[in-house]
């Protein structure tokens, strides 16, 4: 049975976290005395608190005796669990965090496909012509082939074999969901990876880690400059709804 008091300090947490993150509790601020948002949110007190303490818990917001509670340099102080927060829960980023996402997302997928050259089995290497095989059949599917797409990099990831990797894109999940969904929206974009995967696949076959991660860095920005161009996406703390 839920706690009705423990959804709404969740909702309060989650309100003063998009509040903070949108810039209206600048960093090194002081938010509103717990009296003031318990009055704000028609709250008690102890409820306001333990809202506090979520924003605590995720490097957002810190207490200082005798003085309040004071908003973080969020890149400085803040966990990934913000991060998951942010792309598991809010309806939109700033376009900076996409950036960043993207350019991180290149530099995983790089060293793991490399590994996956190194490492795959040949059960391994037919599983992923499989996918790519799939994607060819559904071309004018976008639904279809974009969560090909999603499966074949989750895949890599997987068969890399490094468990935090794995842990890591998985909290990205939802982003890394919508980035690919609207890729396979552009014009020509999924005829045009196709190619990428075909080479990508001989690399993998051939055991060539040089190769395999030159190929995937090249097709990541491909895609990336293709997004980046329909959403006119730059670093400028622009809201870039994602869902």
């Amino acid at each position: 049975m839920n706690n009705p008091k423990e959804k709404l300090s969740k909702k309060i947490a989650k309100s003063l976290q998009i509040d903070i993150l949108n810039g209206k509790y600048a960093s090194g601020s002081r938010l509103p005395s717990e009296r003031n948002l318990a009055n704000l949110f028609s709250a008690s007190r102890i409820t306001v608190r333990e809202a506090i303490e979520k924003l605590m818990q995720l490097g957002i917001v810190e207490k200082r005796p005798n003085s309040g509670t004071y908003v973080n340099e969020i890149s400085a102080q803040a966990s990934i669990m913000l991060m998951m927060e942010i792309t598991n829960y809010s309806e939109a980023v700033d376009s900076d965090i996409l950036i960043s996402m993207m350019d991180f997302r290149r530099v995983i997928e790089v060293y793991c496909v490399a590994r996956v050259a190194q490492r795959a089995s040949t059960a391994d290497i037919a599983d992923i012509k499989k996918i790519v095989s799939d994607m060819k059949c559904r071309m004018d599917d976008k639904q279809s082939i974009a969560l090909l797409n999603f499966n074949l990099h989750s895949s890599l990831i997987r068969l890399s074999g490094n468990k935090v990797i794995q842990l890591l894109f998985n909290s990205f999940n939802p982003i890394y969901q919508y980035y690919i969904e609207f890729f396979h929206l552009l014009p020509n974009a999924s005829t045009d990876i196709i190619s990428y995967y075909e080479r990508l696949l001989v690399a993998i076959e051939m055991g060539d880690d040089r190769y395999a991660a030159h190929i995937m860095e090249e097709l990541l920005f491909y895609g990336e400059n293709r997004v980046k161009k329909a959403i006119n996406l730059v670093e400028n703390g622009k809201q870039i709804k994602i869902r």
